[in-house]
């Protein structure tokens, strides 16, 4: 779909009308095929504290919605939650790249067809389901009165990449305290750059210069040491 045709879907005709629950949850939920570029453009049409709330509430709806039995699910969506909230809390900057990134991912987890295997209890033949419609199925539950289990063992999201994680907790430490807003936004890699992505080293995920370009993040190489990065 053309970001025309997406802001259609949601009722979007200027970036102030993108602030809301229901089109967030319906930018997520929708099976329509939504590219990488198409998906930023959308995002970076909300304030950052507007796009803060709904994932907060996005990924608090989620969690209310798995099965009691899945605490593997439950835990991972948390700390995807406390991820993407704390990316979007430190509002339009570097982290922004990633924060979009780990999202772009998540839905494609959320829709992936026929990934959750779902059992009705009561006996009869399963039901494969998106981890979206899985997680539906277990809300209507109470409505229709029939029950199933749900296997998610094929199914598990992908936790976010540990070096965001690693900032994040570096950031809340009391060592960064006196550091002001801009020299923390420093801290972070560049913004995802589709002139510098290759795909094929780094599978789909925002360009991290420091992991993938130095040895050292906080003594890297500089030009004229004596040092021979071949070992020759």
């Amino acid at each position: 779909m053309t970001l025309e045709e997406i802001m259609e879907m949601l009722d979007i005709e200027s970036d102030e009308d993108f602030m809301y629950f229901e089109q967030f949850a319906a930018l997520m939920e929708t099976e329509a095929d939504i590219d990488y570029d198409t998906f930023t453009e959308l995002l970076m049409m909300m304030e950052p504290e507007d796009l803060k709330n709904v994932l907060q509430s996005f990924f608090e709806d989620a969690v209310r919605g798995v099965p009691d039995d899945n605490t593997d699910l439950y835990s991972t969506l948390q700390t995807i939650k406390d991820t993407l909230v704390s990316l979007a809390e430190a509002g339009r900057g570097r982290s922004t790249g990633f924060l979009i990134d780990e999202l772009y991912q998540f839905r494609q987890w959320y829709l992936e067809p026929q990934a959750v295997i779902c059992t009705p209890e009561s006996g009869g033949v399963s039901r494969r389901l998106s981890p979206c419609e899985a997680l539906v199925l277990f809300r209507e539950e109470k409505l229709s009165g029939d029950k199933y289990s749900y296997d998610f063992s094929e199914a598990m999201p992908a936790e976010p990449d540990e070096y965001i994680q690693d900032l994040l907790s570096e950031m809340s430490e009391d060592y960064y305290d006196d550091m002001n807003r801009e020299e923390m936004m420093d801290m972070f890699p560049e913004e995802y750059d589709p002139d510098t992505y290759d795909p094929e080293d780094y599978s789909g995920r925002a360009v991290d210069p420091y992991r993938e370009g130095f040895v050292d993040r906080y003594d890297p190489v500089i030009e004229g040491e004596d040092y021979d990065i071949y070992g020759l």
